[in-house]
């Protein structure tokens, strides 16, 4: 029961934590205990908490898929031209919620099968994050 207290009280920045969210302290001892909020802006730069008490990327975007369907099914390369940047490029996207047509998507895989190269693929072509829990680019993999 004393664990999710602990939590709360670090995560809304009440009290003092090491590094390690191994040791507490309801004062700052020295330089190596900080708040939640100082260690992930040390660890994991440009993340913060937010209010719904989720961790996110404060440069994330967030896009509709509905939206993103609709340039995809389209054929106006005006259209495209113009939309590109929300939905394709090197930042982050994620989307808002479910769609109108409820489209769902189930890759089952078994290892070594290709998960993680068709999770960036699909990452790619669509501009939005597959939720893996994998870094493609810092992965052994890459030198294949």
């Amino acid at each position: 029961m004393c664990e999710p207290i602990f939590t709360l009280c670090a995560r809304h920045d009440h009290i003092y934590i090491d590094s390690n969210f191994a040791k507490f302290s309801t004062r700052r001892v020295d330089n190596t205990y900080r708040t939640f909020s100082e260690n992930m802006a040390l660890k994991w730069p440009g993340y913060v908490l937010s209010k719904t008490g989720h961790i996110v990327n404060s440069t994330d975007r967030l896009v509709e898929m509905d939206a993103l369907l609709d340039l995809l099914r389209s054929n106006v390369i005006d259209r495209y031209e113009s939309q590109k940047e929300l939905f394709f490029g090197p930042q982050a996207r994620y989307t808002t919620g479910p769609s109108r047509e409820n489209v769902k998507v189930a890759y089952a895989t078994y290892p070594r099968s290709g998960n993680s190269l068709m999770r960036k693929y699909f990452e790619n072509v669509t501009g939005l994050a597959t939720g893996s829990d994998q870094v493609v680019k810092h992965s052994p993999n890459v030198a294949l």
